[in-house]
């Protein structure tokens, strides 16, 4: 009973050529051909001293070199794409060796076969050293160089060809050649032939002539030559892969993706070169990974499951061995598990794990084990305190040091979620960062910075949490084998975030255009939701509710819960707060998918929606900040409670509160919040004044109005027009109080340019 070869390459047999012998070989065979015997030094022909002065110099040897490598290692070529990389500048190659080149081809193409075989001859007998008893003192190319073993390479495939492949071959070159060459001008067909009848021995002639009568006797004999080439089709495919060349370009790929995702080839250009590989090489199942990968980044589903699919089951049936393919069965699940993850598709990835778990229990796999126990603690809403200390545990034993650091660093974002001390927390990532450090783990040192970024932002010491999104460009400066990867892409976002908060709408889309380019589909959701965010400032100042309201849906493509919180934003500043109260009233409640800043966020658009509960919602909102140490949180809760205050005619506990609140408001680097907490301050000292029946003087008044002037020129950066119009309104009045006509005239006319603008829009 004979058995199934499941390794073995379809409809192809043991004695077939697996590599193919290109028009892209021989045209690389011929460059380097011609830069031997024009420009290497064994060969006894002088060159011109004006050659010598133009060509032969280190530094050309070098970029030829260069050129050779690339050639090499490179998907094959079309003479025209040849032609382009040779001249393009980037090699610098000299224009005499380039024409000269040129002609070389034009003789080739306008020959027989004996210049391809005299090529090999040449190149086999006088130029490569393969190890033999050297016939001359000198060999230009060592043959285990990169370029001697591609030359020995096809030498061998070319030598074992038969004559009608050999001759497809040479065909094929010309067909691809003469096209090309006959829009060149200056190749003169006249002075190569002599050129070669001069060149060529009586021997060769000879040979010539014999070459040529075969042919008229292929051609007499008529043979059916359409049957012949459909069965050596792949000898003469124009555009071939090697399996060395799809090693190196699915290394090349995956490495790119990873790190520098703007380098690596689009995805419908990678996913059309994917198809060409996989019909060159249909055995080669890296191929299925890359494509994965490759789906993953334009977020295709169907394309993604049916890739790793592929990948691990082809990888599994080349294996004979029980364990490996045990192995094989386990990683497909933990794999499939968090491809649904990506996709939130949370249940169909737990099963996936259990089933993991399953399989690795059976064989012990410790390793698997850890891996699916941190995407378990990802996914799951149960025991995640169980789960991370088994993990933080049970990975030093085995040395999982990537998997530590990881856990120790969700366990920092887990006691932020559950109002541990601040103290414990950043303790807990100085571990993380000691334990990066002295294991080399350089992704992990930038993902903690942000993570500390992250929690300092939370906590509201935004100046802080800037200084460490700096630190992780900073470090992705100096560390050039990792960078481009996703704390990178959160760390410019934070930026963004800061400028838009700052005011800075010019510098906001420079970074973030910088970015997109940068990151233009992986991670791509951090820089599309600082766009929208930067859109819905500019619009919500501008009082432009059409363009606001559109920037705020078009968050929810990234994150809903975001998204109904802006559109809040937006119908409260409209004053439609029925509106506003049913947009976020579900994102109050205490459960797993409201973070701690999700429901206090919630509490004050509430609370300023529904004037008759505020205070008490605003009380509830501080408690929860005052337990989860949210400080910022807690000072714009208190500008609120102090606004209410005084509409309760209690002035000086709202002057004491906003008093109190200031510092760590002007700690942050929000202008608008800065700018609003100042307009508070003043309007209280105001009613203070009014409560307590002492009359504005002249120097208060004044002081009032110079701070009133600072004020508008904050929110005029940011082009702030309600608050903007308060102020101008107050401004006006005060310049009246101060007989100051010309000022109150000027700040009548802004009011009402401002008022006109609102009714435009």
């Amino acid at each position: 009973m004979t058995t199934i070869d499941f390794t073995a390459i379809p409809n192809t047999s043991a004695n077939e050529i697996q590599e193919n012998v290109t028009t892209h070989n021989i045209l690389v065979l011929t460059l380097i051909n011609h830069y031997i015997k024009q420009y290497a030094k064994i060969y006894p022909k002088p060159i011109e001293k004006s050659s010598l002065d133009n060509v032969q110099t280190s530094k050309f040897h070098r970029t030829f070199s260069m050129l050779a490598l690339h050639l090499i290692q490179c998907p094959d070529l079309t003479f025209s794409e040849l032609i382009n990389l040779i001249t393009c500048g980037k090699y610098q190659l000299p224009q005499t060796f380039i024409q000269s080149f040129y002609m070389e081809v034009y003789q080739m193409t306008n020959t027989n076969l004996n210049v391809v075989t005299e090529m090999f001859k040449n190149l086999d007998g006088s130029s490569l050293d393969n190890g033999l008893p050297k016939v001359l003192p000198v060999k230009v190319i060592n043959g285990s160089s990169p370029v001697g073993i591609f030359l020995r390479r096809v030498m061998v495939f070319f030598n074992k060809m038969q004559f009608l492949q050999t001759e497809a071959v040479i065909k094929e070159v010309k067909i691809h050649c003469s096209a090309v060459l006959k829009k060149m001008p200056g190749l003169k067909p006249k002075e190569i032939v002599s050129k070669e009848k001069e060149d060529l021995s009586p021997e060769t002639i000879e040979m010539v002539k014999i070459t040529k009568t075969i042919n008229e006797i292929i051609e007499m004999i008529n043979i059916n030559y359409q049957e012949s080439s459909n069965q050596n089709r792949k000898y003469y495919k124009t555009r071939s892969w090697s399996p060395r060349q799809v090693e190196l370009f699915i290394a090349q790929q995956v490495k790119l993706l990873k790190i520098n995702e703007s380098v690596a080839l689009d995805p419908p250009t990678l996913h059309q070169k994917l198809k060409e590989i996989l019909r060159a090489n249909p055995d080669h199942f890296d191929v299925h990974y890359l494509n994965y990968l490759n789906c993953l980044r334009v977020k295709e589903y169907c394309g993604a499951v049916n890739s790793v699919q592929h990948y691990f089951s082809r990888q599994t049936f080349r294996v004979i061995n029980v364990d490996e393919k045990s192995r094989g069965y386990r990683y497909t699940s933990l794999n499939m598990a968090i491809l649904n993850a990506f996709f939130n598709h949370n249940e169909e990835a737990i099963s996936y794990l259990k089933e993991s778990i399953a399989v690795a229990h059976q064989v012990n796999d410790h390793v698997c084990l850890q891996h699916a126990l941190m995407w378990m603690y990802t996914l799951s809403k149960k025991n995640k305190s169980t789960m991370l200390k088994c993990s933080v545990t049970r990975s030093k034993e085995l040395e999982l040091h990537q998997i530590t650091s990881f856990s120790l660093q969700s366990m920092a974002q887990y006691l932020v979620e559950n109002a541990e001390s601040p103290a414990i927390v950043f303790e807990i990532l100085k571990k993380s960062e000691i334990y990066n450090y002295f294991n080399g783990l350089t992704d992990l040192r930038m993902t903690n910075n942000v993570q500390k970024a992250a929690i300092w932002n939370t906590y509201g010491y935004q100046r802080i949490s800037t200084i460490h999104s700096l630190l992780v460009l900073e470090h992705d400066q100096c560390n050039k084998e990792v960078y481009n990867i996703e704390s990178k892409c959160i760390a410019m976002c934070n930026i963004i975030n800061d400028l838009i908060a700052h005011g800075d709408y010019y510098l906001a889309p420079i970074l973030i255009n910088e970015v997109s380019h940068i990151f233009p589909y992986t991670h791509c959701k951090f820089w599309i939701m600082a766009e929208q965010y930067l859109n819905f400032t500019l619009a919500m100042n501008r009082e432009e509710w059409p363009k606001a309201e559109l920037a705020a849906k078009q968050m929810a493509t990234v994150n809903v819960t975001e998204s109904a919180l802006r559109l809040g934003e937006m119908y409260l500043k409209k004053e439609d707060f029925v509106a506003a109260t049913n947009m976020v009233k579900e994102l109050m409640k205490n459960n797993e998918e409201n973070t701690v800043l999700t429901r206090l966020r919630a509490y004050l658009i509430v609370a300023k929606a529904n004037e008759s509960a505020a205070l008490n919602l605003l009380m509830d909102a501080k408690l929860i900040a005052i337990e989860y140490h949210l400080m910022y949180m807690i000072a714009i809760i208190n500008v609120e409670i102090a606004i209410i205050l005084m509409k309760y005619d209690f002035p000086h506990k709202a002057l004491r509160l906003l008093q109190e609140t200031k510092q760590h408001i002007n700690c942050g680097i929000n202008v608008y919040d800065k700018a609003y907490t100042d307009l508070q301050i003043i309007k209280a000292k105001m009613m203070v004044n009014i409560v307590d029946e002492f009359d504005h003087s002249r120097e208060f008044l004044l002081k009032v109005y110079n701070k009133l002037n600072k004020i508008a020129e904050k929110f005029r950066s940011i082009e702030a027009i309600t608050e903007l119009k308060e102020i101008v309104y107050l401004q006006a009045l005060i310049a009246d109080e101060l007989d100051m006509k010309q000022n109150r005239n000027k700040h009548a006319m802004e009011f009402r340019h401002l008022e006109e603008h609102k009714v435009q829009q």
